[in-house]
């Protein structure tokens, strides 16, 4: 995909992550939807970027009610979007004893459910497109369990069940394409740990993929002319797909 004037969402636009990725797509001439529920971090975000097309949008993506607005505004405003790209997450990590309800549905909602809003509301309109990708990040946890991760670890397996499911349901219409990221530990303050403990952690010796090259890799792969329906990146050598 040539990506010059494609219209790109990216939903977690200001995490670890999403901040690099979104650097990274406008420089190649991309009008990006920003989706994030601060709006202060959003508009610093939108400043820098040398396409003035690019907007934002906030929404607490916890919030089925809220998740919904967002798709039905971004819908609405633009009749053609060439890719979704889902990067919103949150890691609540604790004994199933010490897990809320509250601590729960929030994992669901932002890692499973927002996910599944978004292309349920968006898929007309990456119809539209002439070649669209749906591109959400996944987590080795969402394939080899973890102790004291339930809520995490569950709402990415289901993730991954979603992305791969919907593969199959629209490969015979070539479009949109949907692409699963399967990521191992990440240097960003993402989890129970602070961003500065990781990187004493990788200091010492630790792996873990950073977020200038998983925002890179995410835009390597999107410019490809075909893709895989997912690419695992585990390792701190870069080369497990």
């Amino acid at each position: 995909m040539n990506l010059k004037n494609k219209v790109v969402v990216v939903t977690g636009a200001t995490g670890g992550i999403g901040r690099e990725l979104v650097k990274r797509l406008d420089i190649e001439g991309v009008t990006q939807i920003l989706v994030s529920k601060i709006e202060s971090e959003l508009q610093n975000q939108l400043r820098p970027l040398n396409n003035k097309n690019s907007v934002y949008f906030v929404a607490d993506l916890s919030d089925q009610d809220d998740t919904m607005k967002v798709a039905d505004k971004i819908s609405k405003k633009y009749s053609k979007i060439d890719v979704l790209i889902n990067a919103a997450g949150i890691g609540i990590y604790k004994p199933l004893e010490e897990l809320s309800l509250e601590e729960w549905n929030k994992s669901m909602n932002i890692n499973l459910n927002a996910t599944f809003i978004m292309i349920k509301e968006l898929i007309s309109n990456l119809n539209n497109s002439s070649e669209s990708i749906v591109l959400s990040l996944g987590s080795g946890m969402g394939v080899f369990p973890e102790p004291q991760r339930s809520a995490y670890c569950t709402s990415k397996f289901a993730l991954r069940g979603l992305m791969l499911t919907l593969a199959e349901e629209y490969k015979r219409f070539k479009k949109p394409e949907f692409c699963l990221l399967t990521l191992g530990s990440t240097l960003t303050s993402f989890g129970s740990m602070s961003f500065e403990e990781k990187k004493r952690d990788m200091e010492n010796g630790k792996g873990y993929l950073t977020p200038e090259w998983v925002g890179q890799k995410i835009v390597e792969l999107l410019k490809l002319e075909s893709r895989e329906v997912e690419y695992e990146f585990s390792s701190p050598d870069y080369n497990r797909v």
